[in-house]
């Protein structure tokens, strides 16, 4: 007969597994991540109306959507998709993030034919991002969400030369972060990002210039 091996668990773990109240807290704060998104996407409708023309047709009577998972890097997350459209090399999205013991963030993630429509004026697209505290990804994997050095780093980091190879590559995200222990105006945060890059649309497809 063979041997089954004895996996232990160590004596935190023990106490984990046999405690229910933590995970029926997670899930109720998991339930609240989801209703603060669906607040979101009343507040990101009405903010949007004026920069429909920036969209396609198709986007603009677009409800968002809401997900969960439990792995991002080991970690449970909630995903806002508004306004969005995927798929394989044409991406127009913006994205806000609820990741599990790090952050809520919002991310502009462009590629394909949308990429392209982008004005390329370069220096105010940099000194708006710059001005307001984006992050711009330099990372060649444009599934990453994280904000560690190899992915995100400050605009003001980043040079005009710099700024117009990430323009040219095959996407681009640009994204901004506040603290889960700021829970109480995340809220306010995310919905003043989006309006922000609401403004960086305007700034790249038009070429307008804008007051950063």
């Amino acid at each position: 007969m063979s041997t089954i091996t004895k996996i232990h668990l160590s004596p935190q773990e023990m106490e984990l597994v046999n405690n229910t109240e933590w995970i029926l807290a997670k899930q109720q704060i998991i339930k609240k991540v989801f209703e603060m998104f669906g607040d979101l996407i009343e507040v990101m409708k009405k903010a949007a109306i004026p920069y429909h023309p920036l969209f396609p047709e198709s986007m603009r009577s677009g409800n968002g959507k809401i997900t969960k998972g439990e792995n991002y890097r080991s970690l449970p997350y909630v995903m806002l998709d508004y306004p969005a459209f995927f798929e394989k090399e044409n991406i127009l999205a913006i994205r806000t993030m609820f990741w599990w013991g790090n952050f809520f963030s919002i991310t502009l993630h462009v590629s394909g034919i949308h990429q392209q429509k982008f004005n390329r004026a370069e220096q105010d697209m940099l000194a708006f991002l710059q001005k307001n505290n984006f992050f711009i990804c330099v990372n060649g994997d444009e599934w990453q969400h994280h904000f560690e050095p190899d992915n995100y780093i400050p605009a003001v980091q980043v040079s005009l030369l710099q700024f117009q190879e990430l323009l040219n590559r095959d996407f681009f995200k640009v994204s901004k972060k506040v603290a889960l222990s700021r829970w109480e105006h995340a809220g306010d945060f995310i919905a003043n990002a989006f309006g922000e890059i609401l403004q960086l649309l305007e700034i790249s497809c038009q070429g307008g210039k804008t007051d950063p």
